[in-house]
């Protein structure tokens, strides 16, 4: 179920909405909250280096590399200005769970 993108293999996108209860994930402030997480500067956007910032901290560092993060980047990415706003991160969390992920 976690796979929603039948890739044989669970990405961090839908890791993250996997581990978020459904209702929760679905109200704005938490996603704010977790947006906020990514967004180290606070200037309202997640560019690739907090991205790399955020994934390649503890264990996630063997894992995750700088092709994945821009990957992940240029699948949010929704008006392909090279961040991910709020609401592109919504749009993603959200269609996570359009997929049929559950929590």
């Amino acid at each position: 179920d976690i796979d929603s993108d039948g890739s044989g293999v669970i990405d961090y996108t839908e890791f993250l909405a996997a581990t978020l209860d459904k209702k929760a994930y679905m109200q704005e402030d938490v996603c704010w909250s977790a947006f906020r997480v990514f967004d180290r500067n606070g200037d309202g956007t997640i560019s690739q280096d907090e991205l790399k910032m955020v994934l390649n901290g503890g264990d996630l560092t063997s894992v995750v590399g700088a092709k994945a993060i821009a990957d992940l980047l240029m699948e949010i990415d929704g008006n392909g200005d090279g961040v991910i706003d709020f609401q592109e991160f919504l749009t993603m969390m959200r269609g996570a769970q359009e997929k049929g992920l559950k929590a």
